[in-house]
């Protein structure tokens, strides 16, 4: 699955964008704050200018009188420099040049000024611009708080966007851990990622096309067992010894069940049921019934509804196997149902004699067995297990066994209250009609 992309992205290409693009920010907004509040000091080219200008300045108005020379100070003052006349500002100079230049703090605290000395003592400040009524430390306060949430801004901005591709490739691969069928990913973003995405959606449709035909022919060679078994149990009732003939038919039977067996694992764990919302609790509680209707004593704890977004045939198959270990090997059962903040924990216990602690993990494999006889009605095939693990899997979820503490075995089921897909019940691809299941 593929979509047409610009050729030249690349993950340095974003990563010299969010760099440029921080710093066109820093610059327009460095632009914008001194077209606002002005700046402390004078420019480089303002003073250039100002000192060309300076000598006929001072000599203009320093040859007016009175109230003259403050007019023609405003007259001077500009859109950047504003120009003060101070009457008798500093002593009149003794020798040498009256009209004497000084740059100094004055004015507003850390704010330079240009004092050009007058004949009669009096001065004329030069200062840059800047809006009354700004103290110069919040000036600065304000600034930098400008620049430093403008740079944070684009910062998070171009590396959300450069996270983007690489959460989802992750999540893709989460959701192919945990569903074997789950679709191939969307091939974007930059040009590094794609070629990574590629080569997963490769190694996925490999594996798949493999799973596949492992099942395939499995489930092949099974099915054609059933004739030969078949023509056996014919054959064997010319055999006259009536004892062989049972042990005969006792073994046609198991490895017919053997075969029945494996056949309904693997159509489990290859069904592509639809995912749907369900409500849990009427799920496992109707499976508690089902076992007392048969005499077996199950009972259910936990909240009056849960709506879950899963596969409810799959779902209550695995659930029932679960319970139906519990009710064989114990004399009774119960089902217990927490809600957690993002999934729901759903335990099985019974009051049975457990199983050995380096056994808690490896009965899971398929047709692994810890009931030593070679009956089958009390041992089962094995299979149970490993195919609730499968799709408590294939829902994101998963399944473990521990000895209780007081007895008996119990099996911890955690599922996520988000599908593996990425959609939450009933909403999304999860369909929005419930699902109940009540007593027969």
């Amino acid at each position: 699955m593929t979509q047409t992309v610009c050729p030249r992205d690349s993950i340095s290409r974003r990563f010299a964008i969010a760099l440029g693009a921080a710093a066109l920010v820093c610059i327009v907004l460095n632009i914008m704050v001194d077209m606002v509040f002005g700046s402390p000091s004078f420019a480089p080219s303002e003073f250039e200018l100002l000192l060309n200008r300076l000598p006929d300045i001072v000599r203009t108005i320093d040859a007016a009188h009175g109230q003259q020379r403050g007019a023609l100070a405003k007259a001077e003052t500009t859109a950047s420099i504003t120009v003060d006349w101070e009457p008798a500002a500093v002593p009149p100079a003794s020798g040498g040049d009256p009209l004497a230049l000084r740059l100094q703090a004055g004015g507003e605290a850390g704010r330079n000024v240009l004092v050009a000395g007058l004949h009669d003592g009096g001065a004329l400040v030069f200062a840059p611009h800047r809006p009354a009524g700004m103290d110069l430390a919040l000036q600065w306060v304000l600034r930098s708080a400008i620049l430093a949430f403008s740079i944070l801004g684009v910062s998070l901005l171009g590396a959300s966007r450069l996270a983007r591709p690489i959460n989802e490739f992750a999540a893709a691969a989460r959701r192919f851990g945990s569903d074997p069928n789950a679709r191939p990913m969307l091939e974007q973003g930059p040009s590094e990622m794609r070629t990574a995405i590629a080569a997963f959606n490769t190694m996925q449709s490999q594996i798949q096309s493999f799973v596949a035909g492992q099942a395939a022919m499995f489930a092949a060679i099974s099915h054609d067992l059933r004739t030969p078994l078949t023509r056996m149990r014919l054959r064997g009732e010319f055999i006259d010894d009536r004892e062989q003939q049972a042990r005969l038919f006792r073994d046609v039977d198991e490895m017919q069940t053997m075969v029945s067996a494996v056949l309904i694992f693997l159509r489990d764990n290859a069904a592509a049921e639809p995912t749907t919302s369900l409500d849990l609790t009427e799920l496992l509680r109707s499976i508690a019934d089902d076992y007392a209707d048969l005499g077996g004593e199950v009972s259910y704890a936990g909240p009056a509804h849960v709506a879950f977004p899963g596969r409810p045939i799959g779902l209550r198959r695995a659930f029932g196997n679960l319970v139906d270990n519990a009710v064989k090997y114990g004399s009774r059962a119960t089902i217990s149902l927490r809600c957690l903040d993002a999934s729901v924990a759903v335990t099985v216990a019974d009051d049975g004699p457990g199983i050995p602690d380096e056994a808690l993990e490896t009965v899971f494999a398929p047709f692994r067995r810890l009931e030593p006889s070679r009956n089958r009605n009390t041992g089962g095939m094995g299979l149970g297990l490993g195919s609730a693990r499968a799709c408590f899997r294939a829902h994101g979820g998963d399944v473990t066994l521990a000895n209780s503490g007081d007895g008996g075995l119990e099996a911890t089921v955690v599922l996520p209250l988000q599908s593996p897909d990425g959609d939450g019940g009933g909403r999304g691809g999860v369909r929005s009609r419930s699902t109940v299941f009540h007593r027969a």
